[in-house]
């Protein structure tokens, strides 16, 4: 418990940090902040859990990763900006959307050569991990430096937090102390009904503070309206990577967080969440 508690106190130290960085200085460190993170975690995708063992196709998503966020991360406040003036000028420039299609072609050409040339070693799963996951993890990440870089500054990360962090919180102590019927035993056999209302109890409770406390008096409503719904796919993306764990026989994704496991255990129910609240905002409905 001492480790966890310290490496939890230490990566909010540097989140903490590089959130000053990005918004009083560079939103490029920021950004270069989560490509190396979610880097990562691609990489303990592939090496832990596809357990693909070719150093090559280990460090390929990573870099492909890395790129792609870094351009998803441009997209995304270009996509916002132009909602407002979506009948005249449509969703994005073509010539905004050539680069990343460039990127991902090439990548998925040289990884079907790849797994053409070291067969022997891969299976349709590590086949799919290799050419898919990367772009999926890629865009969610962005998508975390995005809502914080087009409006409010760490306001909707605060929301996403609540949803996938504040919610799970409040489902594991409510599940301890009063939790009896279980919610998907053959998945997260400790996750129980009654936890899991009490984790939506607890981002209503938030969200309410967090709206109230920058004042944001119009947007009561529909963040409240939207805090259920999104507290349950924040729920949806740890079971989602409970079924991933548990198939491949993992407790933790790796570990380079002492305490906590691996980048993607601590980020599973956000990869969720954010991409889902970023969508919202653009149409403007949160």
């Amino acid at each position: 418990m001492k480790q966890r508690i310290i490496s939890g106190a230490v990566m909010a130290g540097i989140v903490i940090l590089v959130l000053f960085l990005g918004l009083n200085f560079s939103t490029q460190i920021m950004i270069g902040f989560l490509a190396i993170v979610a880097a990562l975690g691609v990489y303990e995708l592939v090496a832990n859990a596809a357990k693909v063992e070719n150093i090559v196709l280990k460090i390929l998503p990573s870099i492909y990763t890395i790129v792609m966020v870094f351009l998803f991360s441009t997209m995304c406040p270009e996509i916002y900006q132009l909602n407002t003036n979506i009948s005249q000028t449509g969703f994005l420039s073509i010539e905004a959307l050539v680069l990343p299609i460039i990127i991902t072609v090439v990548y998925v050409i040289a990884m079907g050569i790849l797994c053409l040339v070291f067969q022997k070693d891969l299976d349709l799963a590590k086949i799919a991990v290799l050419c898919g996951f990367p772009l999926i993890y890629s865009f969610a990440f962005s998508t975390i430096a995005s809502i914080i870089i087009i409006a409010s500054g760490i306001y909707y990360l605060l929301l996403a937090l609540n949803f996938a962090c504040v919610c799970d919180i409040g489902a594991y102590f409510v599940g301890v102390k009063f939790g009896k019927t279980k919610l998907c035993p053959e998945i997260s056999p400790k996750k129980t009904v009654e936890g899991a209302l009490g984790g939506l109890a607890s981002g209503i409770i938030v969200a309410l503070i967090i709206v109230l406390c920058y004042g944001f008096y119009n947007r009561i409503l529909p963040t409240l309206l939207f805090t259920v719904p999104l507290c349950v796919v924040g729920m949806a993306g740890d079971l989602f990577a409970s079924i991933i764990k548990r198939k491949v026989g993992l407790k933790d994704y790796g570990n380079l967080i002492p305490g906590h496991g691996g980048i993607l255990d601590r980020v599973d129910s956000l990869l969720f969440v954010v991409p889902l609240m970023y969508c919202l905002i653009v149409v403007g409905l949160l």
